[in-house]
């Protein structure tokens, strides 16, 4: 026991079950020498106390950072964004027997005459088996006026297309070209995306047990190996079926071949430095996304492009030595001897002598782990049953539905934009690295709930510009669409930072696998929003409009969060945000959320004790 002095008199003091000497009166006293090393050891240990002996933030996450996250996180975007320009269809015309040689015309004759047998649309043709010499001199004398009619009236019918050919400014070849996915065919790259979508879908259920199971680590590297067998498979294969079946599977890796070496430093670092390693993945993917319609121009056909970003998976077996398993999921699992050889090299890696306890304290953190895990188990209905917690989780649900089918859409719609594509995916890329600093930046300064009530306003804005700017006018159209693009990705940023804050520590993993998880569901029927655009260019805007605009709604019920320590209990996030104001950004003066407004040295000298004369 701890002794204190009470008012003169020495009392004895114990902790209570979180650790703390919680009595009746806050007095502030001076142990004796034993009594920090007592205080400590009482302690019920986190994870993030362990971290911050050995360096929470040093030499060996440095190096992970910026050897691995960041050079990971760059090459991302080409397993899946790829695609964009794989299937790529150009513009195409319907090809046409050499009319010249046939028919004994000249070019200028032959121009008129193609023009005429073939519709607007490049898809239909009169059939040539029916047109002889005299017809077509016929046609050239009667002057080519409703050349259409004049067909028709010769008893001569349309017929599809069999054969096209394809503008070669940008693309020697594209997979819409080799099988000619345009016409009637043309709603096969929206097929490809939306099975794509299920395939992603499916992957964030398996790998996310995958990794729980197995380890990050050997989950990071199951991701790579499924990229390079199927995607390079997928590029290899003969026809199309093959290549939309093999697809499937390789976007079974996404997001989790992006999230895993993202939570892999997560789980390496102290809490402080979180929000960073969120911010530096999210650059390094905007930076790969940026270089990807570069690669896509040089490569020109979709063949080399597709090997290229496959095989690039490749390169992360580099990191085969250099990435440690997490040593949260060791604890988890009960593999507490490889957690603290584990640590003991973070820490001499660090220039940090590890402490002495560091087997006791992981033993006390892996007990805590269990405690927690199991009442994670006996939480999660709670997330249904408390209405406060159920509220929350279902407007966080929708605003990540809105975001992802915002982002998704914006992203693929990129080869329906007038102009230059790879111009276009390139601006709509660069404008996440504003994004990603003035959301962090207005969120910390003006608050969570606002600011995403902001960003997505900014989207419907946006989207509903584009809808009136004028067919013609391809700068506006692009100036609009980068607006909306800005827009989504400051609400995504914000959105995610806000559900992982509004969420009880028992059930946040859980949670946000959920909201992620329907999100990824509902973003499956994008694809075909965007290919009605060939109806309409306005259809697929109006969706986000109506997205965007009931989540940016819905988000004013959530509570602010910004400042406020995360809730560790169902009963406590229940609880939370009932008596702040509607109208009000909350901004209070920020705490650490490991000691509250007391610095550390200070917490650990205040005892809570008992006044003998009201015991």
């Amino acid at each position: 026991p701890l002794r204190a002095r009470n008012k003169g008199k020495q009392t004895i003091a114990k902790p209570d079950r979180k650790g703390r000497i919680c009595l009746k009166n806050t007095v502030r006293v001076y142990p004796f020498p034993d009594s920090l090393h007592a205080l400590q050891a009482w302690k019920i240990m986190d994870f993030e106390d362990v971290l911050e002996e050995i360096g929470g933030y040093g030499r060996f996450q440095k190096m992970l950072v910026w050897i691995y996250l960041a050079p990971a996180s760059i090459l991302m975007p080409g397993y899946f964004m790829s695609q964009i320009f794989m299937l790529s269809a150009p513009q195409h015309s319907c090809k046409v027997a050499e009319l010249t040689d046939v028919f004994n015309l000249t070019q200028q004759e032959a121009n008129v005459l193609h023009k005429s047998l073939v519709s607007k649309d490049n898809c239909e043709v009169f059939s040539l088996s029916a047109i002889n010499s005299s017809l077509i001199r016929g046609f050239l004398n009667h002057g080519g006026n409703d050349s259409e009619a004049w067909f028709e009236s010769q008893g001569l019918e349309r017929v599809p297309c069999t054969e096209f050919t394809y503008d070669n400014t940008f693309y020697d070849s594209t997979a819409s070209t080799q099988w000619d996915l345009v016409c009637d065919r043309s709603h096969l790259p929206s097929l490809v995306f939306t099975l794509t979508s299920v395939g992603s879908a499916l992957g964030t259920l398996i790998f996310g047990g995958l990794s729980d199971r197995i380890g990050r680590r050997p989950a990071f590297f199951v991701t790579g190996i499924v990229a390079v067998i199927f995607g390079i498979s997928s590029i290899l294969g003969t026809n199309f079926i093959a290549f939309t079946v093999l697809r499937l599977v390789t976007a079974t890796i996404m997001p989790q071949i992006f999230q895993l070496p993202y939570i892999i430093l997560l789980e390496l670092v102290g809490p402080k430095y979180r929000t960073s390693m969120l911010g530096i993945a999210w650059m390094a993917w905007t930076l790969g996304l940026c270089a990807l319609p570069l690669a896509a121009y040089l490569c020109r056909t979709w063949i080399l492009l597709g090997l290229i970003c496959s095989a690039c998976a490749a390169l992360n077996f580099l990191y085969w030595k250099l990435i440690p398993e997490s040593p949260r999921w060791l604890l988890t699992q009960n593999r507490v001897k490889e957690a603290v050889v584990l640590l003991k090299r973070i820490a001499k890696t660090n220039g940090v002598v590890p402490p002495e306890h560091l087997e006791t304290d992981l033993m006390k953190v892996q007990k805590k782990l269990e405690e927690e895990r199991s009442e994670a188990v006996t939480s999660t209905m709670d997330i249904l049953r408390m209405s406060n917690i159920r509220t929350n989780f279902l407007i966080v649900t929708f605003s990540w539905i809105a975001n992802s089918c915002a982002y998704y859409g914006l992203s693929i719609n990129v080869t329906n934009m007038s102009g230059n594509e790879f111009i276009n995916f390139f601006l709509l890329g660069l404008v996440e690295f504003p994004a990603c600093v003035i959301s962090w930046w207005s969120m910390e300064k003006f608050g969570r709930r606002w600011m995403n009530v902001f960003f997505q306003a900014m989207v419907s804005f946006s989207c509903l510009g584009f809808c009136f700017v004028p067919p013609g006018a391809v700068v506006s159209g692009v100036v609009v669409l980068m607006l909306a693009k800005f827009s989504c990705t400051a609400s995504a940023m914000v959105m995610y930072q806000q559900a992982s804050e509004v969420m009880p520590t028992p059930v946040r993993s859980f949670a946000l696998g959920a909201s992620s998880s329907l999100a990824s569901s509902f973003s499956i029927c994008m694809p075909y929003i965007i290919y009605l655009g060939k109806y309409g260019t306005w259809i697929p805007f109006m969706v986000m409009i109506v997205l965007a605009t009931l989540a940016g709604v819905s988000s004013m019920w959530l509570p602010e969060t910004n400042g406020f320590a995360l809730c560790q209990t169902m009963d406590d996030a229940n609880e939370f945000g009932k008596d702040q104001k509607f109208f009000s950004f909350n901004r209070i003066k920020k705490v650490d959320k490991t000691y509250g407004d007391k610095k550390p040295k200070e917490k650990e000298m205040e005892l809570m004790v008992n006044d003998a004369t009201e015991k």
